[in-house]
């Protein structure tokens, strides 16, 4: 009999183990009257998939490189009183694109206020892979991409690099973005409401560029800008073959367009100072 409940509480032991062993969230901490949990997750990119889209209205979206072929997910997830919901991520394959989805449990909205969670993920994605990144007030940060790269906010910033082509909007937030290649498909747009937009111009490369905002229009090299007769403000230029068409629009926020110098391996980008 003893024999026997001996087993019993080892068997008991090992599948707590294991349990923990398995688990991908670590212990929750409390701060500030939130419980905070650290997730990880990774989701499998299956054969045909090119595109990876994330919507995370609850907070930042952080992209990173890995040689993987899995998007690998590591979330700071704060369940805030007084309801302390639940958090978790939905996928789902469409067509070429692999979807995920932060949602918060109850259908509670992002732009309710109090809200009641917020996540802030880091997310590894292989670098051919395009991305279409949303949030609302958070930032969004993708840098040193090699292919499409398309973002969008309500308020929050967006600092973006690609080789390939950028889509970046956002109403009220700053976008930061660098336009490292010679030459990519499709047109680059960035556009915002009120925002700030300063872009890095690769002028060594086959560019067709045109800017236009209500507010204020600033270079650092030589373009020339335009007034127009209902007080907006435009600048156009063409480098090399022209066939790359990069586009940049406000209604009135303040655009500010800077030359790419390029140093060395490429390596040395100027956001690295931000």
């Amino acid at each position: 009999m003893k024999s026997s409940l001996l087993v019993r509480r080892i068997g008991a032991v090992l599948v707590v183990f294991l349990a923990t062993a398995c688990s991908p969230t670590t212990p929750t901490q409390t701060r500030g009257g939130a419980r905070i949990d650290r997730v990880d997750r990774e989701f499998e990119i299956a054969d045909g998939i090119t595109r990876i889209a994330i919507d995370n209205p609850w907070g930042e979206i952080n992209v990173r490189g890995r040689d993987e072929r899995e998007v690998g997910i590591h979330a700071v997830i704060q369940h805030l009183p007084p309801a302390f919901p639940d958090v978790k991520f939905e996928s789902h394959r469409d067509g070429d694109t692999l979807r995920i989805d932060v949602v918060v449990a109850g259908g509670e909205k992002a732009d309710a206020l109090p809200r009641p969670a917020r996540a802030d993920l880091a997310v590894y994605v292989p670098n051919d892979l395009a991305l279409a990144l949303s949030t609302t007030d958070a930032r969004i940060s993708a840098k040193r991409r090699g292919n499409t790269i398309e973002a969008k906010t309500t308020s929050g910033e967006i600092q973006a690099s690609s080789y390939g082509r950028l889509k970046l909007a956002t109403d009220s937030g700053q976008i930061r973005a660098v336009a490292i290649g010679k030459r990519w498909q499709g047109t680059s747009e960035l556009s915002t409401d009120s925002g700030r937009v300063v872009l890095l111009v690769p002028t060594f490369g086959d560019v067709a560029l045109s800017a236009e905002t209500g507010g204020k229009l600033s270079t650092n090299f030589g373009l020339s800008i335009h007034p127009l007769a209902d007080g907006r403000h435009e600048a156009h230029a063409r480098y090399g073959a022209g066939s790359s068409a990069l586009q940049v629009r406000s209604r009135s926020g303040e655009i500010v367009l800077e030359q790419l110098v390029l140093l060395g391996d490429d390596t040395s980008l100027p956001e690295d100072d931000d």
